[in-house]
C-alpha cells in the first residue's frame, strides 16, 4: 500500500510526549532507567490508544511527528488534538498497571 503523510503539530512529538510523561511519573522513587523504560512504555500506549481512534490505515508515526495514511484517503479524521487528549487520559487510566509491566519487564 502506497502511504503518504500530514506534519502533525508540537503535541505530536515525541519529545514533547515524552517531557508530559516524565512530569507525571517524576516523584523522586524511580531510577534513571526505570524512568526510562516507564516512560518509553507510556509512549506505546499512547500511541496504541490514538491510533485506536483513527480511521482505519491512519497511523502516527511519532518518531518523524507525521500522520500516516493511504495514498488519496480524503476520510475526515476528525479534532486530532481531542483524540491525543482522549488517548491520554485512557493511558493516565492505566498508569498503575503499564507502570507495573515496565518495571517488572525491566527486572
Amino acid at each position: 500500500m502506497t502511504t503518504t503523510s500530514t506534519a502533525l503539530g508540537y503535541k505530536f512529538n515525541r519529545d514533547y510526549v515524552a517531557n508530559g510523561w516524565y512530569d507525571t511519573i517524576n516523584n523522586g522513587e524511580l531510577t534513571p532507567d526505570q524512568q526510562s523504560a516507564v516512560v518509553d512504555a507510556l509512549i506505546e500506549a499512547e500511541v496504541e490508544e490514538f491510533e485506536a481512534l483513527l480511521p482505519e490505515g491512519h497511523y502516527w508515526a511519532i518518531r518523524t511527528n507525521e500522520l500516516q495514511y493511504p495514498l488519496g484517503d480524503t476520510v475526515d479524521v476528525g479534532d486530532l488534538t481531542a483524540l491525543l487528549e482522549q488517548a491520554v487520559e485512557a493511558v493516565s487510566a492505566r498508569l498503575p498497571e503499564i507502570e507495573a509491566k515496565a518495571l517488572a519487564d525491566l527486572a
